[in-house]
């Protein structure tokens, strides 16, 4: 089946003149399903959203996500931005999690995320020596993270 050319449409092109509709308009399709909403957004990145732990998705690089944006998640004074075996436990128990795009300050950095990734040369046997985990917790900065891991769209 082939769709008519609404272009060449006369009756369409005059009510598009009455309009003052001088350029084409765009469509894109938004699934709220699947695309975060603006409060959601919002919400994330005040770092105070709430979402059951099933929801998380693991991408290819093992970075976190909640529909189309990479998301830490709080647990336990810590934040997550791996797919670690803390969240993997969380998400196979379906509690309700806080997540964001903003890190909290006051928590603490899972390092067994960071060597999942391998981020800026973390690894599981650097991050068991005690001065290399300090160095790391002071060093480590979520705009250089978001650098390498953009958080949205993903």
């Amino acid at each position: 089946m082939k769709l008519p050319d609404f272009l060449d449409d006369a009756d369409l092109n005059a009510l598009r003149q009455k309009m003052g509709a001088k350029q084409l308009g765009e469509f894109e399709l938004f699934d709220p399903q699947k695309q975060l909403t603006y409060s959601e957004r919002e919400a994330l990145e005040e770092g105070h959203f709430s979402i059951n732990a099933a929801e998380l998705r693991a991408l290819k690089d093992k970075t976190l996500a909640y529909k189309n944006s990479r998301i830490w998640l709080g647990h336990e004074q810590k934040y997550h931005l791996a797919y670690c075996q803390t969240v993997q436990q969380l998400r196979h128990r379906q509690v309700s999690v806080v997540t964001g795009t903003e890190a909290n300050a006051e928590d603490d950095l899972c390092l067994e995320c960071l060597a999942l990734l391998k981020y800026q040369g973390v690894d599981s046997r650097r991050v068991r020596r005690n001065e290399f985990t300090e160095h790391v917790q002071e060093e480590f900065d979520l705009a250089d993270f978001k650098k390498t891991f953009p958080f949205y769209p993903v």
